[in-house]
């Protein structure tokens, strides 16, 4: 018996060690509050609630389990600086970390795997992206595409020399493929061509390219490629928008819709993210089906939209019964909900929150304070990115006379989407709304001489104590000191 209570406890041990990955290092000059952080997706994507601080010694060294079930590319950061980290069950990494110059080197048994990806820095947008010029689609051949292949080559010889499994060297090869593919449609959608030249170069481009993964391993660019061939997929379709039965049978196999009302219909009541996985579940295989869907419902639940996510998990619900990752999305879906019911005291809709028709005029009441003003919407991904600093900024100037108000630009029928959302996130201030057209008055209030800077979202204004506009282009929250300055000098006056 005793020998059977040591076999079963020598199992068990070895399966625990085998879904666990070591890493270990050092950490020189490291700023004083910063930390090292590794991110290990819960399915693929950067969440920051999934950073897990790396915690070291005086001497700069740390060693950390990570739980871990399957291979995955997660995120390691330190300093200003950030890699890729290529995770396998029961392997290990040893890494030297320099955040005075961001400098890294590997060694354990990852260290060949983690050496090379970082050194293909698939991480950063290539040289032709980062050009703010957009050259002419007549020069995109000899300016853009053709330089970057002589590259892409050169790093493919670069991962037939190294000493990885041929398993390996297949995924390095399909996540250089997707990463330029990525990078190149987004160059293209980016540039001032009109609608139908970019429209025949994405489909071009994209001509030939198969959903299907290319390698063992779905990476950080696979699952960019899927965005990608999301957008080629939508292209296509509605470039046929003017030969009616074609695009209604392009409409039926991308959605499973045979009209653009019955699509908007489906837009309007469940959102973006619905859609796409209308695409998705018809175009991808199921893993990749199981896992995009869990993404969209771990981003909407992230950024506080609970009925958007609500309709995601349903899907996930009758289509993969039996996900792992039911039970976690499950679990945030109850606290999200929680979090929706309780009062607020803090958070303020007026009750002309949609009818005020001058925001000087609406200021005046807080006069002897100084007012943050921040345009937004639901819908856009930086405005709510920044929505993430403002607990931050809002401790900073806890016991002072500023007020903070949020001017929100969504449809009337977004309506209880924006309560939503300002209730799940917290988002404690004064709450407006106006649609679309009855915003143009408020931009042309703010910014009587500068119509090129109507509807930039998110937006930034500072009133002083007399209620007067006295920064039309404010700092925002994630600009933090510099932002605070521009406050405290208008409290001192």
């Amino acid at each position: 018996m005793k020998r059977i209570i040591l076999s079963v406890v020598a199992v068990y041990g070895y399966l625990f060690s085998y879904a666990q990955f070591d890493l270990k290092g050092h950490i020189k000059n490291l700023p004083i509050g910063e930390t090292v952080t590794v991110n290990v997706p819960f399915v693929f994507g950067y969440f920051e609630d999934e950073n897990k601080p790396l915690v070291a010694s005086k001497d700069g060294s740390f060693d950390m389990m990570l739980p871990l079930d399957e291979e995955k590319i997660g995120y390691l950061r330190w300093g200003d600086y950030e890699a890729f980290l290529w995770m396998r069950p029961g392997a290990g990494l040893s890494v030297e970390l320099d955040a005075a110059n961001g400098s890294i080197t590997f060694g354990g048994p990852m260290a060949n795997a983690n050496r090379l990806l970082h050194e293909l820095e698939l991480n950063a947008s290539p040289d032709f992206y980062s050009e703010k010029k957009r050259v002419d689609v007549n020069e995109m051949q000899d300016s853009v595409i053709r330089p970057y292949t002589v590259q892409l080559a050169v790093k493919v010889e670069q991962i037939d020399a190294s000493p990885l499994s041929a398993r390996e060297k297949e995924f390095l090869k399909a996540e250089l493929h997707d990463h330029f593919l990525a990078y190149l449609d987004l160059y293209v959608r980016t540039a001032d061509w009109p609608t139908e030249v970019w429209s025949a170069f994405v489909l071009d481009m994209m001509k030939g390219e198969t959903p299907q993964p290319r390698s063992y391993l779905r990476g950080p660019m696979y699952y960019a490629f899927i965005d990608t061939y999301l957008g080629f997929l939508e292209t296509r379709a509605f470039a046929n928008r003017d030969n009616p039965a074609r695009f209604a049978e392009l409409l039926d196999s991308v959605y499973g819709v045979s009209s653009f009302d019955s699509l908007d219909a489906v837009y309007e009541r469940n959102g973006e993210a619905y859609i796409e996985w209308l695409a998705v579940k018809r175009a991808f295989d199921a893993q990749t089906a199981e896992e995009y869907l869990a993404k969209q419902i771990q981003e909407n639940y992230e950024d506080g939209h609970l009925s958007e996510g609500e309709c995601l998990l349903d899907e996930l619900r009758t289509s993969f019964s039996n996900s792992v990752y039911l039970e976690a999305l499950t679990s945030k879906r109850a606290r999200l909900a929680e979090q929706l019911t309780k009062p607020n005291n803090q958070i303020v809709i007026p009750e002309d929150y949609r009818t005020f028709s001058s925001i000087n005029t609406f200021v005046q009441q807080f006069h002897g304070k100084v007012v943050y003003l921040d345009i937004w919407g639901t819908w856009c991904g930086p405005c709510k990115m920044e929505m993430r600093h403002v607990p931050q900024l809002k401790e900073r100037f806890e016991d002072n006379d500023v007020v903070f108000i949020y001017l929100d630009m969504d449809d009337d029928n977004k309506d209880t989407k924006w309560r939503e959302y300002i209730q799940v996130n917290g988002i404690t201030g004064i709450h407006l709304r106006k649609n679309k057209v009855d915003i143009q008055a408020i931009w042309s209030e703010l910014l009587p001489n500068d119509k090129n800077l109507h509807g930039r979202y998110p937006s930034y204004f500072l009133f002083d104590k007399n209620g007067n506009l006295v920064d039309e282009s404010a700092k925002r929250p994630s600009e933090k000191e510099m932002l605070y300055s521009q406050i405290k000098k208008y409290l001192r006056q």
